[in-house]
């Protein structure tokens, strides 16, 4: 009977778990010279009302989850390395301020009976600022699959990592930002 017992609260202990969230994506721009000459600070902020990046739904019950890692800084690392790569010298002194905001960044699941809909949806602005003025753009995608059984965090993790780092190439490929950090 103890035996029974501890199965139980075993069993029980592990369907409400918090699974382990972590999003790191990485692009790999083209090393090339195309921020030459361009001395800018630059930063990423997180500007989402809530800062979960999964939310899963089950019948009744929505939790939403945070990444178990700092996205805000993971991104900002990717992003100075990308920068850095392509010529730009990234200086906290600058009177150009380019900063890159987290508008969007969340995988949205809806858990059925026998399947899971996933919805990824990212969202990125631009926002530089220098002597002649203010420039700002959005870069944002959407995507979304269905699979059978419960959710496979690791997969959920893989589809919200790859549409972010297609969004995030799709900014750094952007010559109209570029042209506003050189002033």
């Amino acid at each position: 009977m103890r035996y029974v017992l501890f199965a139980a609260l075993l069993l029980a202990g592990c369907s409400s778990q918090v699974p382990n969230f972590i999003l790191a994506p990485q692009v790999y721009p083209v090393a090339s010279n195309q921020l030459s000459q361009a001395r800018f600070a630059f930063a990423v902020s997180d500007e989402r009302g809530i800062a979960y990046t999964l939310r899963l739904k089950d019948g009744d019950k929505v939790k939403q989850i945070m990444t178990s890692n700092d996205v805000r800084s993971q991104l900002e690392q990717t992003l100075s390395q990308a920068l850095t790569e392509q010529g730009a010298v990234l200086d906290i002194n600058s009177n150009t301020q380019m900063t890159v905001k987290i508008a969007q960044l969340q995988a949205l699941v809806d858990q059925r009976t026998l399947e899971h809909v996933v919805t990824n949806q990212v969202a990125f602005k631009v926002y530089i600022q220098n002597a002649q003025g203010t420039f700002s753009k959005t870069y944002s995608g959407d995507s979304s699959f269905t699979a059978p059984f419960k959710m496979d965090v690791a997969a959920v993790e893989r589809e919200l990592r790859l549409l972010t780092e297609q969004v995030l190439t799709q900014l750094l490929q952007d010559n109209s930002w570029q042209q506003a950090v050189r002033g």
